[in-house]
């Protein structure tokens, strides 16, 4: 069994920042996503889709990254940007619908959580497609990473390679050590790559707390803590149980009738001068998808 894993928000604000100055219409976006969505399951041949979401079915909510962080964390977002980017989220999610693949979203955490759960609930090879470094701590013998932007799937086997010598098991630490820019994560002052290495490396002699100033290990265990994705699914009772809900309800029930009758209506001529390249591109059967469902319902039962 092989889960392809769409870190779907990443996925989309890529894809619209790749296209936004050639955007004639309102569903340029949707298509070069569904595009996109195609050539990784050309790819990887998956026998299950997940598109997961940061959109949270409590809605409004704040997870404890945000309280830890003082409200720093992910406040240099730009919300109008998302907001442009996020205009065909309908669109897109009832034509993933369409094609089988199902869509999930976390309760009050993010997209991260969802794919980390995820990861370590379903059986079989997981390839996750995402450019956010911060899912490769979800890297195991069966769990890779695929980053669209070097094109390369990241693996136990070469994953120093492409972290400049961080190693798997002290990857949690060295974000914590040096920050994320990306999520407005503050590291330790003055610890670029090379100093967070050799930190490291007095960790496996002496606990952090022994090896860093206070004021250091204080900024070390917050960002650790935000940074950790094998405790956000788990910090909230409530979390887990709506995840499990969500696998409880199968994988959507493919109909490629209805997703090309939508892409006529919608004039989506580059996916209907290709319906036999689709059409092969979605191949899963039914019955195997059925019996796919039944199989990670009893694993979340279990």
């Amino acid at each position: 069994m092989v889960t392809l894993i769409l870190d779907a928000n990443n996925l989309l604000y890529r894809t619209y920042w790749v296209n936004k100055n050639n955007i004639t219409g309102p569903d340029l976006t949707a298509v070069m996503f569904l595009k996109a969505v195609k050539s990784y399951c050309d790819k990887f041949n998956p026998t299950q889709v997940y598109a997961v979401w940061d959109k949270k079915i409590k809605y409004p909510s704040t997870n404890f990254r945000k309280k830890s962080s003082k409200g720093n964390y992910k406040s240099n977002r730009d919300g109008e940007i998302a907001k442009e980017a996020h205009r065909n989220d309908n669109v897109i999610k009832t034509l993933l619908n369409s094609l089988g693949i199902k869509s999930m979203y976390p309760n009050v955490m993010e997209a991260d959580d969802v794919i980390a759960y995820l990861t370590h609930k379903l059986p079989g090879k997981k390839f996750i497609i995402t450019v956010d470094k911060d899912l490769y701590q979800l890297i195991d013998d069966n769990t890779y990473v695929f980053n669209p932007i070097q094109k390369v799937t990241i693996t136990p086997h070469n994953f120093n390679i492409y972290t400049k010598g961080v190693q798997i098991k002290d990857f949690v630490d060295y974000k914590a050590l040096v920050g994320d820019n990306s999520d407005n994560i503050k590291g330790l002052n003055k610890v670029g790559h090379k100093r967070a290495l050799n930190l490291i490396e007095k960790f496996d002699k002496s606990s952090p707390k022994n090896v860093l100033t206070e004021d250091q290990f204080k900024i070390y265990e917050c960002n650790k803590k935000i940074m950790d994705l094998s405790i956000g699914y788990k910090f909230y009772d409530d979390e887990i149980p709506i995840y499990e809900k969500q696998l409880e309800e199968g994988m959507p029930e493919k109909d490629l009738d209805a997703f090309f009758d939508y892409c006529k209506e919608s004039k989506y001529s580059s996916i209907l001068k290709n319906k036999d390249k689709w059409i092969s591109s979605f191949k899963l059967n039914d019955s195997l998808q059925e019996v796919l469902s039944k199989l990670n319902n009893k694993a979340v039962m279990n």
